[in-house]
């Protein structure tokens, strides 16, 4: 006799799962959003400075990981330590780089630059939330994949 086929996941954790999911896709959605949108026009000692968020190396590569991240949330790639990785990034080259153009500009115009890397800091932010939601998520999957009885055919 065949023994009875898996009961499904219980309602709890498929809502579960959803919500981390739609979660996840909300944080890298608005990382993208925040990180593509970043500039700052900088004014030091009478010239003017544009600064994209592509022409801080570390950004980008946190936009990469967050794009790259929201394709792992739609077809469920193994790639959560490059979310991991890319926020670490944002979060270092953020603080390091501000403190070095504090340095070198007037205290009196460092609202710009506050915006700016506070954009950095919101986007790095959202990438944690984003890998702690697809840990959770891979947690969760391993204990539904642990309830289930190993079948021999």
């Amino acid at each position: 006799m065949a023994p009875p086929p898996p009961s499904p996941p219980s309602v709890m954790f498929r809502t579960v799962f959803l919500l981390l999911r739609v979660l996840t896709a909300a944080f890298l959605v608005i990382t993208v959003a925040l990180v593509s949108t970043n500039t700052v026009t900088l004014d030091i000692q009478g010239t003017s400075i544009k600064m994209h968020f592509n022409d801080v190396y570390a950004y980008r590569y946190m936009l990469a990981a967050a794009v790259i991240g929201l394709g792992y949330a739609v077809v469920q790639l193994i790639i959560s330590y490059l979310l991991a990785t890319g926020s670490a990034a944002g979060f270092g080259v953020s603080k390091d780089l501000k403190d070095t153009y504090l340095a070198l500009i007037d205290f009196d115009s460092t609202d710009p630059v506050d915006n700016f890397f506070s954009k950095g800091y919101a986007s790095a932010s959202l990438l944690l939330f984003a890998f702690v939601s697809l840990a959770v998520l891979s947690v969760f999957s391993s204990l539904v994949l642990s309830k289930r009885p190993i079948q021999v055919s």
